[in-house]
């Protein structure tokens, strides 16, 4: 079963602005788009570059700006860019105003 940890408080979410959050050891994104929460890898597994404040482009897209890869936000598939691998996706639950994620991958 996994263990959820408040990250932060719904209020300091921007609608489709991703924030990054370090839970045990592990950096993992949060945004909200369209009313939806996701969660997933908070760093590019192409060169390790920091998704932090990345922005939802159209199409529901995360794009890493250091190389131009490009993920689906709700599966973490690669779309194109210079990595074959994805990213991780991570639950998130919101609790009141409290904004939790699991360390552990889908």
């Amino acid at each position: 079963m996994a263990t959820f940890h408040r990250v932060a408080s719904v209020a300091d979410f921007q609608d489709g602005l991703v924030r990054v959050f370090p839970v045990d050891g592990v950096e993992i994104a949060v945004v909200r788009h369209d009313g939806v929460w996701h969660g997933f890898s908070g760093r590019c597994p192409h060169a390790n570059y920091l998704l932090n404040f990345t922005r939802v482009k159209p199409e529901d897209r995360i794009l890493c700006s250091s190389h131009m890869a490009l993920f689906d936000l709700h599966t973490g598939c690669v779309l194109s860019g210079p990595t074959e691998v994805g990213l991780k996706r991570y639950p998130v639950q919101v609790a009141g105003d409290d904004v939790l994620v699991s360390n552990e991958p889908e």
